[in-house]
């Protein structure tokens, strides 16, 4: 398994200074977010000179992005349809494995099947780039009975999951209950911990909240999971989240812990 951290760590710092964070650090590679914002990277191909310079010195596991397919609007999912494409070619680029997508929030009946017409469509431009679309455990597909419905309905092997326990238990599941759902397809695990206060998410130093990180560890390594976990550290949604700096080092110490003890 590899150790890599989300870029969303660092909203205040260039791409380079993040880049840089990773050897410095001793991190396996980077999971690039990549958003309209610019924060850091913006889905546009091709790719910057300058900046894949800048990332031509490190692995990127994936490409962080913010697709989704659940609108009833056929034209917003068409558009979706295209930035996930950007995104394909801009991984197929780096050498990323896959592309983050969401789910988006249920709203009807008829989400599921638009979810996944979408994704069958943009399967076969992946496989061509030789890149996964990997779906996220997040908003209404952090829920075991929604991912339960989605994968009935998905008959695409190859399509995988970033899987995110920290979302399924916020959402009133547990790990145990949708980890063997989606085991065959994960190819990125996020790790974050926290404790609710005031039915908020509050995220802490690993081991002091209330994701079970050790079991989690354990159940990869008994699969013999052999793919990426990402430290996700929410500092530019939580700006008051201590500096990554700081945060980020212990995350990394305790999960090679787990990995090798």
């Amino acid at each position: 398994m590899k150790v890599v951290f989300s870029s969303l760590a660092y909203p205040e710092l260039s791409l380079e200074d993040v880049v840089e964070r990773v050897s410095k650090f001793g991190f396996d590679g980077l999971e690039l977010r990549v958003a309209d914002d610019g924060k850091h990277l913006k889905p546009e191909f091709p790719i910057n000179k300058e900046e894949l310079a800048i990332l031509s010195s490190i692995r990127i596991s994936d490409l962080a992005g913010y697709a989704r397919f659940s609108s009833p609007d056929e034209t917003e999912r068409k558009k979706n349809e295209k930035v996930l494409e950007t995104l394909i070619k801009m991984a197929n680029t780096l050498n990323a494995l896959g592309v983050r997508v969401y789910g988006g929030e249920f709203s009807d009946e008829g989400v599921i099947h638009r979810i996944v017409q979408s994704l069958k469509r943009m399967n076969r431009v992946a496989q061509d780039y030789s890149v996964k679309i990997l779906i996220e455990t997040h908003d209404s597909l952090a829920k075991k009975d929604n991912i339960v419905k989605l994968l009935g309905e998905l008959d695409e092997e190859d399509i995988g999951f970033v899987y995110d326990p920290a979302n399924v238990i916020f959402a009133g599941d547990s790990h145990d209950d949708v980890f063997p759902l989606v085991v065959k397809r994960i190819y990125q695990v996020h790790v974050k911990d926290f404790i609710i206060k005031d039915k908020k998410r509050v995220f802490v130093e690993p081991g002091k909240g209330i994701v079970p990180l050790e079991k989690i560890i354990n159940d990869l390594k008994r699969i013999g999971y052999k793919y990426y976990i990402s430290v996700e550290w929410e500092k530019i949604w939580h700006p008051e989240l201590e500096n990554a700096d700081n945060i980020l080092p212990k995350y990394l110490s305790y999960l090679r812990n787990l990995l090798y003890n």
